[in-house]
């Protein structure tokens, strides 16, 4: 009888050996050996801004020194979208934890809306047409003021690289990304807006910063530029109406000349603006991705991801 108590009692010691090893996943919050962070980690934080409780992940590769300030990447999702959803399907986390910087993934607050008629609630960045579908009495909030807070946070509570932050965005957040290029372009270094298209900002920008904007020839909110129709791909995309209005109005806000190089590849068309008078890292490049739709390509929704191709760019650019 003693031997088998005695039995249970180690199985049962193995087992929460077991069980305690299995949970301890990337996610785990762990303390750094020496000044190096051996375990990646998740860190769910929360701000009051104007008020209002806004909340945002960070994501902590491991294998950075404690002591080094390295690069961060902000990641903000769409409309009904949050910081949760895009933290597991954008592939920045990955990319963070191969390339070792810090990846962001905050929320934006919920709005009652009315679109085409129709009345709801859901989660927006405030881009500027925000105000125009808002419903009456409903408040909004400043996202601007947001990111700067959240970014003062981060710099206080991490070793981030103030010169080396970067945003990237997806629809209503690749819209308010382009916002921030003008609003925030003081403590940015790049950004890469995607599957969205560039409206009138009506203000300067406060520094001139690379930017990388992409979207698929397949994607539906841009089929009405082109009488409902996919996207033409290569140069007869710049003859549409919306796109050439666009393309002209970044070039006006980012003082770039209209003037462009075009590369084709099979799966791409791809274009650079620039004004090399003011140096290298006035740049906007704008890439066509083939058969892609309302996505943000991340390797499995579309055999390129675009944490390939963005961090690259990235890296090579700070302020």
């Amino acid at each position: 009888m003693k031997k088998n108590l005695l039995f249970l009692t180690q199985l049962m010691f193995v087992l929460g050996v077991l069980f305690f090893l299995q949970a301890c996943t990337e996610d785990e919050l762990t303390d750094p050996v020496g000044n190096e962070l051996t375990v990646q980690k998740r860190i769910d934080h929360n701000l009051t801004v104007d008020g209002k409780k806004r909340e945002f992940i960070v994501f902590q590769p491991a294998g950075i020194q404690t002591s080094t300030a390295v690069p961060v990447v902000f990641m903000l999702h769409g409309t009904s979208g949050d910081g949760e959803k895009f933290y597991n399907i954008s592939g920045w986390k990955e990319k963070a934890a191969k390339e070792k910087f810090y990846a962001i993934f905050p929320s934006s607050l919920a709005y009652c809306i009315t679109e085409d008629g129709v009345k709801s609630t859901t989660t927006k960045w405030n881009h500027y047409d925000l105000d125009s579908i808002a419903c009456p009495g409903q408040k909004l909030y400043d996202d601007v003021k947001f990111f700067r807070e959240m970014l003062i946070f981060l710099q206080a509570t991490y070793e981030i690289d103030p010169k080396r932050v970067y945003v990237s965005g997806f629809s209503n957040g690749g819209q308010f990304t382009f916002r921030l290029a003008v609003e925030a372009s003081d403590i940015i270094a790049a950004v890469a807006p995607f599957g969205c298209i560039f409206t009138e900002q009506n203000k300067a920008p406060l520094s001139l910063i690379p930017i990388y904007h992409g979207f698929g020839n397949q994607d539906d909110r841009f089929f009405p530029l082109n009488n409902n129709q996919p996207l033409p791909m290569g140069p007869a995309l710049m003859e549409l109406g919306g796109i050439k209005k666009s393309t002209s109005t970044i070039c006006t806000t980012f003082a770039l000349t209209y003037a462009n190089s075009l590369k084709e590849t099979t799966n791409a068309a791809f274009w650079t603006f620039n004004t090399p008078t003011k140096g290298n890292s006035n740049v906007y490049h704008l890439h066509e991705f083939k058969n892609l739709t309302h996505e943000y390509p991340n390797g499995d929704n579309y055999p390129i991801a675009a944490t390939d191709l963005l961090w690259p760019f990235f890296s090579k650019y700070s302020k």
